[in-house]
């Protein structure tokens, strides 16, 4: 009776030059580690690292970010990494991270919006008890409900917001769902996030200065991060200045 054959990868986990350095007698080197962090069979050589860059950086809209632990806890160092894994054909990767960030998003927004309850400010029991949990832990589908219901978001905005969710639902949710279009998709994830942090912070340029929407600048006032500018220097009043002084002694 003949035995069967399958195709298989073998090790598929490993770093060779790492795990089997002294039998292969070869050490990591940078072209070996780009290749370990590349998808498999995705191509590691730079002028290929350099193209998938350029392709998802096309038309970045993102200017300027307040530089706030959270902020760049929660939304500036995932998109960063979104935006690398798609340089190394972890396009699962820049889904997953964007999902990240528009959960982060939904939840800034809410806070953003100092809701009330009965004209004073709502308090985590007083989500739950309209929503039945306080609103960062409900589900994002249910967040961005919320967010409409009490008009905090834009069409285009909880379009963006849905678009969101469904991508990352069929990638990392279900079995069934074919990669034919997962860079597109990838890419169309990453630009959905830029455009929902532009929107959520404001990017607009007004005489040359980028303006902050008036919702984040309270954020950042009661994190202590807005500061006033220096006015221009006070005029004296202990008598005339030096050139004034100058003048008044020629003219005598």
């Amino acid at each position: 009776m003949f035995g069967k054959l399958i195709r298989a990868h073998v090790n598929p986990l490993a770093f060779p030059e790492v795990d089997f350095g002294e039998v292969m007698k070869a050490t990591p080197d940078v072209e070996s580690i780009l290749r370990f962090i590349c998808a498999p069979g995705v191509p590691s050589d730079v002028a290929t690292l350099l193209a998938r860059y350029r392709e998802i950086a096309k038309g970045e809209p993102l200017s300027i970010v307040p530089d706030e632990q959270r902020v760049v806890d929660k939304l500036v160092a995932p998109l960063r990494h979104a935006k690398a894994s798609y340089m190394v054909g972890n396009y699962l990767g820049t889904i997953a991270l964007g999902g990240m960030v528009a959960e982060m998003l939904a939840i800034l927004l809410w806070d953003l919006a100092g809701a009330e309850l009965g004209g004073k400010p709502m308090t985590v029991k007083d989500e739950d008890a309209l929503f039945g949990s306080a609103f960062e832990k409900l589900g994002q589908d249910r967040r961005v409900r919320v967010l409409d219901a009490y008009g905090q978001i834009s069409v285009p905005v909880k379009a963006d917001f849905d678009l969101l969710r469904s991508v990352r639902r069929k990638y990392l949710h279900l079995w069934s769902q074919d990669h034919d279009r997962l860079p597109a998709d990838a890419i169309e994830v990453y630009r959905a996030c830029l455009r929902l942090v532009a929107a959520v912070f404001g990017q607009s340029v007004v005489e040359g200065k980028i303006v902050l929407t008036p919702q984040l600048m309270k954020y950042l006032e009661r994190h202590g991060l807005v500061e006033d500018l220096p006015g221009p220097p006070e005029a004296s009043t202990d008598g005339p200045s030096g050139d004034q002084k100058a003048r008044s002694s020629e003219d005598g």
